[in-house]
């Protein structure tokens, strides 16, 4: 029976030295830019916050697209969740 519990003793021993070995393992380094313009577009918005009309932010919040053709994601509602006293 001793042996028995060594042996699953050795093994849990083991299985947390693979498993401290393997969190380690990774790419070191910064994490890498997201594809697309290298450099962010300034937003043009009135007082309230709103795109001025005729900017590009205008067309994009109107059509769902931006100059490239590209979609957007429309504004969602903030919605709140447990956590957020923590986070504010």
């Amino acid at each position: 029976m001793s042996d028995f519990r060594s042996s699953i003793r050795l093994a849990l021993i083991a299985a947390g030295v693979a498993a401290l070995g393997l969190s380690g393992c990774g790419r070191a380094g910064p994490l890498e830019l997201p594809p697309g313009p290298a450099t962010p577009t300034a937003q043009v918005v009135t007082p309230d916050g709103r795109p001025v009309p005729g900017s590009a932010q205008d067309t994009a919040v109107r059509t769902g697209f931006d100059e490239n053709g590209k979609p957007i994601a429309q504004p969602g509602n903030k919605k709140s969740f447990i956590l957020d006293p923590l986070l504010n």
